[in-house]
């Protein structure tokens, strides 16, 4: 055997062995095996829309990628811990890495992979109302930390029988006297929108006008429709979940009654030929909006029915009569079950009935006293 083909097999030798080895020791660890099994199983699934935009379906909400002479514009980002199987999928797609990012809304499924990206020079826009609810979430949760730790750090003093100093953060604590706990934090610059604003937006990239609009108080407060006008490709973000129960989030901000303007709005801006990438769900058209309007109206007005007649939250939220159609088609198979979108809409049917219930009453009783002091 010549000397160069000895060597030339013993590499290939060698590399296999190398392989081998490590799908070995991924299989033996534990943590790794799990690691690879995640990521196998949450890589994402890219499926094509158009020429240049295509949408990513894998643990968070819906993704959509345009790409074209300018870049790689990109809708969402998912979770942080499967971003690089993302940008894997991006580069294998487009050969080029992500220049913009448009959050649709806050909600960690659909942000939480920003810092990844904008590491990797990317620039993220969103409406305003996102950037200050991710700016309040990491206030709060840097809160809770600091919390932890001055209870840690207070049970250690006391422990150790250092009383004055445990007095001392005691009352540094009570008056919340922040220099003495150490309260400052720096804000993750990284995972914010470096971009916000406050109504519409219109945005030229890849040859195509982007147009991006508010959608007030219907999933949460800060949602953005994204419009690609000569694609004729719409992305809702959470303002619209295809073939199943949508999450309507009272606490940011989202509304029934925002929910469903939402829904015409999307409506509006759509032509009977115009692919619409839903937050969650299968791709969709204008029709499948439609359905999801007349489904929330239609558990609305039952809801509103059974609450005037003195059900309450939980007996509502058993209530299966009404939801049965949809629940047959698989809307409560998601996130939000058929008893999280009744409790839902009796929590909002309460807050744009309750004051009409209230009066009813009051006027009931006024007519039963009327007619106990006349006799009758």
């Amino acid at each position: 055997m010549k000397p160069k083909c000895f060597l030339f097999i013993c590499l290939i030798c060698t590399a296999f062995s190398l392989t081998a080895q490590t799908d070995q020791e991924i299989e033996n660890n534990p943590t790794k095996a799990k690691e690879a099994k995640e990521e196998l199983k949450n890589r994402p699934a890219a499926i094509d829309v158009t020429d240049n935009i295509f949408m990513l379906q894998g643990m968070g909400g819906n993704i959509a990628v345009q790409h074209g002479i300018d870049g790689v514009f990109m809708i969402d980002t998912q979770f942080e811990r499967i971003s690089e199987s993302i940008a894997s999928l991006i580069r294998q797609k487009t050969n080029d890495t992500t220049e913009f990012v448009v959050n649709t809304h806050m909600h960690g499924d659909h942000t939480g992979g920003n810092k990844s990206f904008t590491r990797k020079g990317a620039t993220v826009l969103a409406h305003k109302n996102v950037r200050n609810a991710m700016i309040s979430k990491m206030y709060t949760e840097a809160g809770k930390d600091r919390a932890e730790k001055q209870k840690k750090d207070l049970a250690k003093l006391e422990a150790e029988g250092a009383s004055g100093k445990a007095n001392a953060l005691r009352g540094a604590l009570k008056e919340g006297n922040n220099e003495e706990v150490g309260a400052g934090f720096e804000i993750d610059q990284e995972a914010l929108p470096a971009i916000a604003f406050e109504n519409d937006l219109l945005f030229h990239y890849n040859d195509e006008d982007i147009i991006m609009t508010h959608l007030p108080n219907a999933h949460t407060n800060g949602d953005v429709v994204v419009q690609f006008k000569k694609s004729d490709v719409i992305h809702t973000g959470d303002a619209f979940f295809n073939g199943r129960y949508p999450y309507i989030d009272l606490e940011s901000g989202g509304s029934y009654k925002g929910y469903i303007k939402g829904l015409v709005t999307i409506q509006n801006l759509a032509g009977n030929d115009t692919k619409i990438i839903p937050g969650h769900g299968d791709l969709a058209r204008k029709g499948d909006v439609l359905e999801v309007q007349k489904m929330l109206e239609t558990l609305y007005s039952r809801v509103k029915l059974h609450y005037l007649q003195d059900k309450t939250e939980d007996e509502i939220a058993a209530m299966r009569d009404f939801t049965q159609f949809y629940d047959e088609k698989g809307y409560g198979d998601g996130y939000i079950t058929t008893e999280k979108i009744l409790r839902t809409l009796y929590k909002e049917v309460d807050k744009n009935e309750g004051n009409y219930k209230r009066q009813q009453k009051l006027k009931q009783k006024k007519y039963e006293e009327m007619k106990k002091k006349s006799g009758n």
